[in-house]
């Protein structure tokens, strides 16, 4: 696992760089500790107010884990290799924050420590001595503990690869759309095969890179583009090499006036053919950009999804946990007996125990997401490759119209041009005689001499070797052709699978449409059912939504229940209910049962009882013949 760190400032800065989601694909904020707050950005401001009640102005020590491309390093790795870190540094007990990125079809991570401390008396800035040695020593130990392979720089520090670059490095090649190996080696291949300051600049200029003096470093190379090129940094070397071989600086010319000077000689067209295959490549990358795009979107809704299920199952179990302690005297007697520490103990290996399935959840859909998009980002790299290696050969043919321009080309020896001519001559008459069987026939006859011969034998060998470079020539052509087609091909499918999964997504849309609305539909009959009104404001029984409508009111089954009801006896009680096919028909509804009462309101019609007293209740009346049975009796 490569450890790189650096001392920093600038917190809020360094929160939205760890936090971009349009650089990387998955962003995780995986541990904020020893803050107030939860919120990095807030996190690493309280960091900076502290530092301000001291001298220092790195506070924050910045450390990045990148493990080998080809292994697949868990959360629990990750984790094990910063405590090893804090534990080497001194930072055990400093405020954290840990953040995973996850791109390219790898995940990384990042974690940030705030240096400032009190001691007890007053607030401090940890001391990071030999910081880089001792993460190099722990690097080297990860690699070993895991059983990966070593690189040889580990090994021997003089078997370090000389290609190995930066971060500054890496991004001023990522905004030229270059590759940062290959412009490294070119710079080390320049000066590790010149002598002096002519032999290198020559080489630099091959390449359309021209030296120069920096505005703060030193020694400079610019190419056409004006893009400024430090050489301590990309060749590796300290500035007092780089003297000895190129001499004083102050002899060079700036850095603006190499530019003003290829700029002048710059072709017209030039830079708008650069633009051109920029735009190309752009072009032809598109489809596999969406369909990642589109991949990361479902990725993310998934783990928004997993997310809250876990959260949901936790708060369920939160309680069922809490549920199993008693309460009032019951609780008293259990703290008593020492079942309510089993019952503690028994929650804590629950809850670790939940903590680790949730985990290993969301390890394992990290892992599928990171399988899913290795393919795509496979053939995002073949596209950026290609179109890195074509770039390349257009800029050094740009370099030499650059030169030929700056330098006239040296006329040719009369010689020299008879000679080819006569060679470009021969070829043609090996080329058009096309029967090379009728020549070689020809060395039979004894008419020809023997210098005669020998040039029909050297022109049946050109023209042998031309219908041979013809058949090369066609058979590259073939297999151009061919990858062409392939690429056409793969990027077809691509498009289909992109389109596919536009229209699954358009299709999950409308389903949850339809089950929003079936939702909305069964929550207003539910409520319908429930109402305790109807809508005119009259009090209802509960309601019975159902088919068919309700039919008219029957008036000769009305007057049978209003006799019932006057039909009472003094033994017998004889309670008012509504009837049981009563149906009315409501405005806005299907079928609701009324009481008579509420049919009389509606029909403005009084009831018979209307003009006199109300008879006393049935259990008052059972209870005087139960007592007064003597007075009744004749």
């Amino acid at each position: 696992m490569i450890l790189k760190a650096s001392q920093r400032k600038g917190g809020k800065d360094l929160a939205l760089h760890l936090g971009r989601g349009d650089t990387n694909e998955h962003v995780t904020v995986h541990e904020v500790r020893g803050f107030i707050s939860e919120d990095m950005i807030e996190a690493f401001q309280e960091a900076e107010a502290l530092s301000r009640l001291t001298k220092c102005e790195q506070y924050l020590f910045s450390l990045s884990l990148n493990p080998p491309k080809e292994e697949s390093v868990g959360v629990g790795d990750f984790e094990e290799a910063i405590d090893k870190v804090e534990k080497a540094l001194g930072l055990s007990e400093q405020p954290r924050v840990i953040v995973f990125h996850e791109k390219n079809g790898r995940r990384h991570c990042h974690c940030v420590w705030s240096r400032i401390f009190h001691d007890g008396e007053k607030f401090k800035a940890l001391n990071m001595a030999h910081y880089k040695l001792k993460l190099n020593a722990i690097a080297k130990e990860l690699f070993l503990h895991h059983g990966w392979h070593l690189p040889p720089g580990f090994k021997n520090k003089e078997e370090t690869s000389p290609t190995n670059y930066t971060l500054h490095e890496w991004q001023q090649a990522e905004r030229l759309k270059d590759d940062p190996v290959k412009l490294k080696a070119f710079f080390q291949e320049c000066w590790n095969g010149s002598d002096n300051k002519q032999s290198f600049a020559g080489a630099l200029q091959e390449r359309g890179y021209y030296l120069a003096k920096g505005d703060r470093r030193g020694y400079v190379a610019v190419d056409f583009e004006g893009e400024v090129y430090s050489l301590s940094r990309w060749l590796g070397v300290k500035k007092k090499e780089l003297k000895q071989k190129l001499g004083a600086y102050e002899e060079l010319p700036t850095a603006d006036q190499a530019r003003d000077f290829l700029q002048s000689r710059m072709q017209q067209g030039t830079t708008q053919l650069l633009a051109e295959k920029r735009a190309m490549f752009k072009e032809r990358k598109k489809p596999v950009v969406q369909e990642l795009r589109q991949l990361v979107k479902i990725q993310r809704q998934e783990r928004a999804e997993l997310l809250e299920r876990q959260r949901e199952r936790w708060i369920v179990e939160t309680k069922t946990r809490a549920g199993r302690f008693a309460k009032g005297v019951s609780g008293i007697w259990d703290m008593m007996t020492g079942k309510n520490a089993e019952i503690r103990k028994q929650n804590e290996q629950e809850v670790d125990t939940a903590h680790r399935r949730d985990r290993a959840e969301m390890e394992a859909m990290v892992r599928r997401h990171l399988e899913e998009s290795r393919d795509l980002h496979k053939t995002l790299n073949f596209y950026k490759e290609q179109h890195r290696e074509e770039e390349w050969q257009l800029k050094k043919q740009i370099a030499g119209h650059i030169n030929a321009a700056t330098v006239p080309e040296k006329p040719k020896d009369s010689q020299e041009q008879i000679k080819e001519k006569l060679a470009v001559l021969e070829s043609k008459i090996a080329a058009l005689s096309g029967d090379i069987a009728s020549l070689q026939a020809s060395l039979d006859s004894a008419l020809l001499s023997d210098d005669m011969k020998a040039k029909i034998r050297a022109l049946i060998l050109r023209a042998q070797e031309t219908i041979m470079a013809e058949k090369v020539q066609k058979k590259r052509a073939e297999i151009k052709q061919q990858e062409k087609a392939d690429t056409a091909r793969l990027i077809q499918m691509q498009q289909e699978l992109y389109r596919a999964l536009q229209q699954h997504e358009q299709l999950i849309q409308q389903q949850e449409e339809q089950k929003r609305q079936i939702a909305a539909n069964t929550a207003f009959y539910a409520r319908v059912q429930h109402m305790s009104y109807d809508l005119n404001g009259l009090p209802l029984y509960p309601l019975k939504v159902t088919a068919p409508p309700g039919e008219p009111f029957n008036e000769v089954r009305y007057k049978e229940t209003l006799k019932r009801e006057s039909n009472t006896s003094l033994v017998k009680t004889v309670k008012t209910v509504p009837p049981k096919k009563q149906h009315v028909t409501t405005t806005g509804l299907k079928q609701s049962t009324l009481t008579v009462s509420e049919v009389l309101k509606r029909g403005k019609i009084p009831p018979r009882n209307a003009g006199r007293k109300t008879r006393a209740p049935a259990f008052n009346a059972k209870t005087t013949v139960k007592f007064s049975k003597t007075v009744l009796q004749p």
